[in-house]
């Protein structure tokens, strides 16, 4: 019995120093689309024929394009980058980069643990900005529901908060305590391990590929750009299209 007790203990604590040896990672997500939710857009009356037939048109065009599209986040214990693969979207022959920003997660996304910040480099109308919020914006609320991917068991938590569409929309994410790095897809950060799977809107970013090492990756800040709080950036943006319009 003693014997079993020691061997038990032993493997715990293998286990456990062989998760402690991991001081970073990169992860590849690829997208899917509800097309449930797409086809509930194109029943709904309130909507002109004219209009369900352009929405019709990219949903399609989105649906053939999607599994080119391909997402990399590299993190260490402190920082993290994610941003779209540009050897993937070189091969497809489809404009991968305007599917991005109709998916809604385009640019550069950097998350600093010691700062509480989260960082989004994008360029609007020629201007380069990163916009700004506080990794705790997320009032994440974990459940007790799992589910398995990647051969890591997955928590799921939901939050009624996404940057680019404001408080009151919900995400659902899906993350392994085994991996226990606070980063995610895009925005999403501050859940007790690396979020593998999150739905926003339309949406669901899955981990297709884990890569970890025993050796702290580099991550490199974003730099280009004038900083922007999240809740001033609808009136900039404004701002820089009144300017545009004036301009041309």
């Amino acid at each position: 019995m003693k014997k079993n007790i020691l061997l038990l203990l032993s493997f715990f604590f293998f286990v456990h120093s062989s998760w402690a040896q991991i001081a970073s990672g990169e992860i590849t997500y690829k997208v899917e689309a509800d097309e449930t939710m797409m086809e509930n857009i194109l029943d709904d009356d309130q909507y002109s024929d004219q209009l369900k037939s352009h929405l019709r048109m990219m949903f399609s065009n989105q649906i053939r394009t999607l599994p080119y599209l391909f997402y990399q986040i590299e993190f260490n214990s402190k920082e993290s980058l994610f941003k779209k693969m540009e050897s993937m979207a070189t091969d497809s022959g489809f404009d991968l980069d305007h599917t991005a920003i109709q998916v809604g997660v385009a640019g550069t996304y950097y998350h600093a643990l010691d700062e509480d910040k989260s960082y989004h480099q994008v360029n609007t109308l020629g201007n380069d900005i990163l916009v700004t919020h506080n990794i705790r914006d997320f009032d994440w609320k974990i459940t007790n529901e799992t589910k398995t991917i990647q051969g890591y068991v997955c928590y799921k938590a939901t939050a009624e908060f996404i940057p680019d569409l404001g408080k009151g929309e919900v995400a659902t994410a899906w993350f392994a305590k085994d991996l226990p790095f606070q980063f995610g897809p895009a925005f999403y950060a501050g859940l007790p391990g690396v979020i593998l799977e999150v739905k926003q809107g339309y949406y669901t970013f899955y981990a297709d590929d884990i890569k970890l090492s025993k050796r702290e990756k580099k991550i490199k800040k974003p730099q280009k750009g004038r900083i922007i709080e999240l809740e001033n950036f609808k009136e900039e943006q404004d701002r820089m299209k009144r300017s545009y319009i004036k301009a041309q």
